[in-house]
């Protein structure tokens, strides 16, 4: 095997070794990210939904309820237009989903699942937890989501929540008297959350490691061939050039010109240092062949 090989077969295997240190590296850090992605985009449908409500609550609910013409006005509910600014939400981001979980709600649609009245116990017991991100199963699906509780902090919102008697008639002919009453002031009733399929993630996480795998092996194939050519000229050319002129010296060719010294490094001193000894060996030579002559003379 010669010198060659040994170099690329080195440099070969230092490259994938450090392409898989550095893609292990890279794929952890970039899963991370996505999921940082995700997680910013869940929190700011979250932070519309509730600019909605406030919005709806204060400003939406006193203009349609100032007609008092007895009739019920979904848009005046902050849940009905949470839902609705979500749903358009999601022709630009199919892939997150809004819900609000309510122990009781008014509309069954609401109701929460077990996984979820287990979130909202979880805001009940630590009045001082205002957000909570996790996973849950939906519908055999691993999801990620970002949960904040729904707690009855404006008075107005009592209007249609405190007890069957005091809600629009109209509600309760759509709704019934059954579900969404006897909620409180400052009462935890249940959780808003944004949703995401964790594939999606793992999708962005996905795209963009190989995205800087391939970036990154084109970058080492080129130091690759780079690395292989500076040490082919700077040094392998230089190498064979003295194995060549000391192959020539063996033989006996003292007319072959000196190496050619250029440059300060190593390499340049080791050919000034191979001129110094071939002339040495030109001169013992020569002197060894005149003193035989002088013998051949003499006999």
């Amino acid at each position: 095997m010669n010198l060659t090989t040994k170099i690329n077969l080195i440099l070969g295997a230092t490259f994938l070794v450090a392409l898989l240190l550095v893609g292990i590296n890279s794929y952890l850090l970039t899963e991370d990210s996505a999921l940082q992605q995700v997680t910013d985009q869940a929190e700011l449908i979250m932070q519309e939904t509730l600019a909605v409500r406030s919005y709806t609550v204060n400003e939406i609910r006193p203009l349609l309820n100032q007609d008092n013409d007895a009739k019920f006005h979904p848009q005046t509910i902050p849940a009905y237009a949470a839902m609705q600014t979500a749903n358009l939400l999601r022709q630009s981001r199919p892939n997150y989903s809004y819900k609000e979980a309510v122990f009781n709600p008014t509309n069954p649609r609401d109701q929460a699942t077990p996984a979820e009245e287990g979130i909202i116990r979880q805001f009940i017991a630590d009045p001082d937890l205002t957000k909570l991100i996790g996973s849950q199963e939906v519908n055999g699906i691993k999801t990620l989501y970002i949960a904040y509780p729904i707690r009855i902090i404006n008075p107005k919102c009592l209007a249609c929540h405190s007890t069957p008697v005091a809600a629009p008639a109209a509600m309760r002919a759509i709704y019934g008297d059954s579900g969404g009453f006897g909620w409180k002031l400052n009462e935890v009733v249940g959780t808003q959350m944004v949703v995401v399929p964790y594939t999606l993630p793992a999708e962005l996480a996905r795209k963009t490691f190989l995205s800087f795998l391939i970036s990154l092996a084109v970058i080492f194939l080129l130091l690759f061939f780079v690395i292989n050519i500076t040490i082919r000229k700077l040094v392998l050319k230089p190498v064979l050039r003295l194995t060549r002129m000391a192959d020539e010296l063996s033989k006996g060719n003292l007319n072959s010109a000196e190496i050619k010294v250029t440059g300060k490094d190593e390499l340049a001193e080791m050919s000034a240092a191979f001129n110094r000894m071939r002339r040495s060996v030109i001169k013992v030579v020569q002197l060894m062949r005149k003193m035989q002559a002088k013998l051949k003379a003499k006999s």
